[in-house]
């Protein structure tokens, strides 16, 4: 096998990580072995609040330095971006990069996109490709310094050797830059701006490294700063060549190395190192997300658009810039449904173990006992509810928009009452600030509580429980042997018991009420005049008489120029046919439907579409399966000369010798002509119920809506009809409803054909829709989709009343052309399941779906 040199390269990429992990754990594995998580927890919820927060202000400082980076760039570019724009996008950059990573790929699609309104995107992204190398020029610089002995780190060095050659070469990696770029003679980046892009990378790497050394020095180490500063160098360059985001893993494992070095204890320096990610990457990046909630919303994003330099270039660059857009407009609501989600996993870290606080203290000695453990049993709801909110978040619904609201509630309420936490504190004001800020994007009422989704929310739920319960047991057996204040094991049970128990009757009380005030309705009920008007002035299709029945509910275009008819049949939508009206609104009129449909969490299928229109519902995301085809007869050529239509010329002579005559009768259909019709009905149901939805029944009002054929025997006795349905196109005609008695003369259906295909040619009609002939050739061969057979089967066996065998073969006589027909439904959904709904609303009694 040939290996390609870019194949190789992408191998590398992703081997040579790992390998370097898995390196340096190896070579830190015996400091591993004498950590201890439970301690760092613990010695963290010891930091003074006050200390905690000027802790995080440092850390907020220091990442501010990395706007230069961005201010710098676009001044080097002459573009006028205001100072508050400049600001939130490097934050957003440098805090998401700090994180999530990909290269720097992050921060290069943040900056393209939020910069593009202010310069052209060619120049924008060749000078940020010529700015990335020198964000590490700073730690460069350091390394050099280092390894001079001003922020000496020796020891590391000789206990680990395989660290100075990586110290080395990022040491001289800033020299070699500066020649490469100026041998070259490059135009693209200004000698000043490499200087002040290195300046700026100075300032950041060490004000990353102050931050270390006041967090060590908060936790009481009196190791001196230019130490800390060494150490910090040392394994900044591990962490950079690791290529992991944030250095995280070979970072810490490197630096923790190092103190360990220089005499302090490893679990102080294991405190420091998870409180330094938590002031220095996470909350910067949760305040990134709250920046981004503004400046990737919908108003925005289309603002950018519209933009004098952006518009032009969406033509060349429209594809990466549009993935750039929907990856950057996604990230958010990814990121506050994955906030929300550690939120409530700090909340069910802390509800562990007792508040050590001298608040704690005091509230024990003024509130019974059991104040206390109901306090504890609200704030482990609340982060019980935060997990399990969290991937509706995402969906953006309002109901889970407003039960977060209460989880919140909940969650502060149970934090007063234990004390005040500074960690829980944020994290619940985090997700809070991001929920209202966020609030606009909320526009889905609901999603609907599936058996799928309600067996993934309870396993959520124990798996968060059952977890509380394990570990809070572990604590407390091991909390019992060293002295640790830590929960009694009757009262870790009952707060996991009355956490459930609490989350439950909340959420369901909650949805009761939620469904009850909020009741938002898809679509308006049957209003024939309006129909009518809509058909005689724009035109239809083949099912849009159907809208006459009354059974089904329309949505209309912003014009009304055009309408969706459709049913609700459990969680799903089933829209009949192809809409109705100006062919121009079609697309904006299933888009505006399809968004009020999801908005509204229900799944959309649209029955029986024609197969000229699949390639505008692909475009919504669609897959097709074939009921079956239509058989469309051209009327000026229907003859019954000829030898191959010598079996129906023998029906129509026979028909005419009997003396049986054909009439066509005209709207309104009198009330003595309507018992007969459904005298002959009856009868030919046999006491089956009617159908309903894609099939039309008997019923008064709509059978006055349109001519209807009738045949009588020689005596007059009505014996079979036909109910037109018109197609509202010029010179098309279908039938709808065509009974006749189970006694009446053999041939009867195929004299009524004959006759009222002379009635049309007489009446200038061009084109004869004979029906469905349903799963036509569909799923019968065995290279089929296994969907396909299993669907085929499904609407093959649940006949309910109409038998599907034979319909091609007889309709075969008249030489039709056969056009296909289709049910779309959404791709990653059952489509067996589709056809059962389908089936069972066709066959579901008329009395349940006829509207009021």
């Amino acid at each position: 096998m040939k290996f390609s040199k870019q194949r190789i390269m992408t191998i590398a990429k992703i081997i040579l990580p790992i390998v370097l992990i898995g390196f340096i754990f190896y070579q830190g594995q015996n400091e591993l072995r004498s950590l201890s998580l439970q301690e760092s927890i613990q010695a963290i919820r010891q930091v003074p609040s006050w200390q905690f927060i000027l802790l995080i202000l440092a850390g907020l400082a220091a990442v501010s330095t990395m706007f230069f980076y961005d201010f710098f760039l676009l001044r080097s570019l002459e573009a006028k971006a205001p100072i508050g724009l400049i600001f939130r996008a490097s934050w957003i950059a440098n805090s998401f990069n700090g994180i999530i990573g990909f290269g720097g790929l992050a921060g290069m699609a943040i900056r393209s996109a939020l910069y593009r309104p202010f310069v052209e995107g060619g120049r924008l992204l060749k000078a940020i490709g010529w700015m990335a190398p020198t964000l590490i020029s700073g730690l460069s610089i350091l390394s050099a310094l280092s390894l001079l002995h001003v922020f000496p780190a020796f020891e590391v060095l000789d206990l680990k050797k395989w660290l100075w050659p990586v110290i080395i070469g990022v040491a001289f990696f800033f020299p070699l830059y500066l020649l490469f770029s100026f041998r070259r003679g490059n135009s693209s980046i200004h000698p000043k701006s490499i200087a002040l892009y290195s300046l700026v990378s100075l300032a950041e790497w060490f004000s990353a490294g102050v931050v270390v050394y006041l967090i060590l020095a908060a936790l009481g180490t009196d190791v001196s700063f230019s130490k800390v500063i060494g150490v910090f160098i040392i394994a900044a360059t591990a962490g950079l060549i690791s290529m992991v985001p944030g250095g995280f893993g070979s970072f810490d494992l490197v630096f923790l190395i190092g103190m360990q070095r220089a005499g302090v204890e490893e679990g102080i320096v294991l405190t420091g190192l998870l409180i330094y990610r938590l002031v220095y990457y996470l909350i910067p990046f949760l305040i990134g997300v709250i920046f981004s909630a503004r400046e990737f919303s919908g108003p925005v994003v289309k603002m950018i658009e519209d933009k004098p330099i952006v518009g032009p270039s969406m033509e060349v660059g429209g594809v990466i810039w549009r993935l750039q857009l929907r990856f950057l407009s996604k990230i958010r609501h990814f990121t506050l449904a994955l906030i929300t989600l550690v939120a409530g996993i700090t909340i069910w870290g802390l509800a562990i173990l007792p508040p050590v606080s001298t608040q704690y203290e005091y509230l024990e000695s003024k509130l019974p006992h059991e104040a206390l453990l109901l306090a504890n049993s609200f704030f482990l709801m609340g982060g019980l509810l935060f997990v399990l909110l969290s991937t509706a978040l995402y969906r953006r619904t309002k109901r889970s928009l407003y039960m977060m609201y209460g989880a919140s509630f909940f969650a502060l309420i149970g934090m007063a009452l234990r004390g005040f936490n500074l960690i829980s504190f944020l994290a619940v004001i985090i997700v809070l600030v991001l929920l209202l800020m966020s609030r606009k994007a909320f526009h889905r009422e609901r999603t609907l509580i599936t058996t799928t989704r309600f067996i993934r929310v309870a396993f959520a739920g124990l798996l968060y429980i059952g977890g509380f319960v394990f570990f809070g047991y572990a604590f407390y057996t091991l909390g019992s042997a060293d002295g640790t204040k830590v929960y009694p094991a009757h009262e870790i049970f009952m707060f996991a018991a009355s956490a459930s128990i609490f989350a439950l009757v909340y959420g369901l009380v909650f949805i009761r009420l939620f469904n009850t005030f909020n009741q938002p309705v898809l679509g308006e009920r049957f209003d024939a005049e309006k129909i009518e008007s809509v058909l005689r002035e724009q035109g239809g299709n083949y099912l849009s008489h159907l809208a006459f029945l009354g059974d089904k509910r329309f949505f209309f275009s912003e014009t009304g120029r055009s309408f969706i008819q459709f049913s609700q049949t459990g969680n799903r939508i089933m829209v009949l046919g192809d809409p109705s009206g100006d062919p121009k609104e079609h697309s904006q009129v299933i888009a505006s439907f399809l968004r009020r449909v999801e908005d509204l969490g229900y799944i959309p299928n649209i029955y029986q579409i024609q197969a000229q229109n699949m390639s505008l519902y692909h475009d919504f995301g669609f897959n097709f399966f074939k009921l079956g085809e239509e058989a469309i007869v051209d009327i000026p050529s229907f003859t019954v000369s000829g030898k191959k239509r010598a079996g129906l010329r023998s029906i129509k002579n026979r028909f005419e010798r009997e003396g049986m005559t054909f009439e066509v009768v005209e709207p309104p259909i009198s009330g003595t002509l309507l018992a007969e019709l459904q005298e002959v009905s009856d009868e030919w149901l046999g006491g089956k119920s009617e159908k309903g939805f894609s099939l039309g029944y008997f019923h008064e009002p709509y059978l006055n809506r349109a001519p209807i054929g009738i045949m009588r025997e020689a005596e007059g006795r009505l014996i079979g009809f036909m109910t037109f349905m018109p197609a509202y196109q010029e010179g098309v005609l279908s039938i709808d409803l065509m009974r006749f008695r189970p006694d009446g003369p053999n041939g009867i259906m195929d004299a009524m054909f004959i006759r009222l295909f002379e009635y049309a040619k007489d009446e200038g009609y061009h084109t004869f829709n004979m029906g469905m002939a349903p799963l036509s050739s569909v799923g019968e061969d065995e290279t089929s989709f296994w969907q396909e057979r299993v669907a085929a089967d499904v609407f093959n066996n649940i006949r309910y009343m109409y038998s599907f065998t034979g319909l091609r073969r007889y309709k075969e006589k008249y030489d039709p052309k056969w056009e296909g027909r289709y049910l779309a439904y959404r791709k990653r959904q059952s489509l067996p399941m589709a056809i059962l709904k389908a089936t069972r609303l066709i066959s579901r009694k008329k009395d349940r779906i006829l509207l009021p």
